[in-house]
């Protein structure tokens, strides 16, 4: 269970001001991190919508290196009595490594943070909050919030508005579906690598104090055309249905292929793999390449349900069936992820390298390869190893135990990726762990090296 800070920013009489500042917060909270939470919190009158149970989630880093990740809402009213709602803001202050548990998705650590009954309101401000504990995990992506996008508003809409995303500094949007579905969706549908470095609100108005890349735009046509003369603002409005253009980013334009052929497993399988040096800038070349994959993969899966008259000649010569489409079908997922196709040279530790079958691996013959409990599993072998690398003994302890169970129960082939990103992560920690005077960190690289033996010790028996 991991340690989270908190603030609380609303309007307030304590000791210290009066009116909206940041009423409260726990001990962890760094100074630098307070006053960017005092810049950028929500005063009088920020919420887009006026109704009592009007909500916004938010999302943008801090000076700490950690993420603000927070929930506004109208509640009660201002200790002023001048009118009108309070506007009151929960801030959660997550470690990177935490919010890497939740897939680099904001939206995961609020559902937590609500499931685990954190976010609270209060009437009176305490003078000081207590740290907070945030249990749980998130896989990468939510097929099914994939699955309803591609229903409505549609892959062109979505592909709009993920392309508007990655080339805006600052994005507006509106549309069919409520700011607050259409931005998760946004986010989900992001490399986890590159989802912080979108900052979003769902519900506060338009301010130049509060800079984030993407925000919600009401429907007030006027409201719209003011925010749209902004400086760096970017207005999109998917109400009206499928936008002319098609999509030009590469990126979009392998969302936009995969959601409009129905293969969001193909999808969730790239988003659910680590890329540790991907940014937002090399995303138009990695949908490139893997809109090149997607393509071949589908070419292969046609050629391998349509059998050939030759097929078809032979099989009645002698006398067999001839398989049927269903029965090639069911090998199509399993067959795309040894394709040998050459990558970008930038991205290529992504592609997964083929390999000949082997008899000694039938579980990962068995276990399909986007099955929840396949990805769930490696999921907690990368993070039991990640931890492992960076110095925790528990983890190493844990990995000793984890990893025959997890090479036993899926098969070297599922697991080869995974660990030679494991090695990169390696090499990476060791060129970090350089001091100021050239000399590494022996512990730290020896813990390490214990790892990598681990991991690689399996490989040629």
């Amino acid at each position: 269970m991991a340690q989270i800070e908190q603030a609380i920013f609303t309007s307030a009489k304590t000791d210290r001001a009066f009116g909206y500042h940041l009423a409260a917060k726990s001990p962890g909270v760094v100074q630098a991190d307070a006053r960017k939470l005092t810049i950028w919190g929500p005063s009088h009158d920020s919420l887009l919508e006026l109704e009592p149970d009007a909500v916004s989630v938010n999302f943008h880093p801090l000076p700490s290196g950690a993420y603000c990740v927070s929930q506004t809402t109208a509640s009660g009213f201002e200790y002023s009595g001048r009118g009108g709602r309070r506007v009151y803001t929960q801030c959660l202050i997550v470690p990177p490594d935490v919010f890497a548990r939740f897939g680099n998705n904001a939206f995961a650590i609020i559902r937590a943070a609500d499931a685990a009954g954190i976010l609270q309101t209060y009437d009176l401000v305490p003078r000081q909050l207590d740290s907070l504990r945030l249990a749980g995990r998130a896989t990468p992506v939510d097929q099914n919030l994939i699955a309803r996008l591609a229903a409505n508003p549609g892959p062109a809409p979505v592909a709009a508005l993920i392309g508007a995303a990655i080339e805006a500094t600052c994005l507006a949007v509106t549309g069919p579906l409520s700011a607050a579905d259409l931005i998760a969706g946004l986010i989900n549908l992001l490399p986890p690598e590159c989802r912080s470095e979108f900052s979003f609100s769902t519900g506060l108005k338009f301010s130049t104090r509060r800079q984030f890349r993407i925000l919600a735009l009401s429907a007030d046509r006027a409201e719209q055309r003011w925010i749209g003369h902004q400086h760096d603002v970017t207005v999109l409005d998917l109400s009206n249905g499928r936008p002319a253009a098609a999509p030009v980013d590469g990126w979009a334009r392998f969302v936009d292929r995969v959601l409009a052929s129905g293969r969001t497993s193909f999808l969730a399988t790239q988003l659910s793999k680590r890329r540790f040096d991907l940014t937002p800038a090399d995303l138009p070349a990695l949908g490139l390449q893997l809109l090149e994959e997607f393509d071949a993969t589908a070419l292969g899966d046609e050629s391998r349900k349509r059998p050939t008259i030759a097929h078809i000649d032979a099989g009645a010569d002698a006398g067999a069936d001839v398989p049927a489409a269903s029965d090639a079908a069911s090998t199509d997922e399993s067959d795309a992820l040894s394709r040998a196709d050459a990558a970008h040279r930038k991205f290529d530790k992504t592609t997964v390298t083929a390999r000949a079958p082997r008899s000694d691996l039938a579980p990962s013959k068995t276990l399909h390869p986007d099955s929840p409990e396949v990805l769930e599993k490696l999921e907690h072998l990368d993070d039991v190893v990640y931890e492992a690398i960076s110095g925790q003994e528990t983890s190493l302890q844990e990995l000793q135990t984890l990893w025959p169970e997890v090479l036993a129960e899926l098969g070297e082939s599922l697991v080869d990726e995974s660990r030679e990103q494991y090695l990169r992560y390696a090499m990476s920690i060791w060129e970090d762990t350089i001091r100021d005077n050239g000399i590494r960190n022996p512990a730290r690289a020896m813990q390490t090296l214990d790892v990598l033996c681990l991991l690689f010790d399996e490989v040629e028996k």
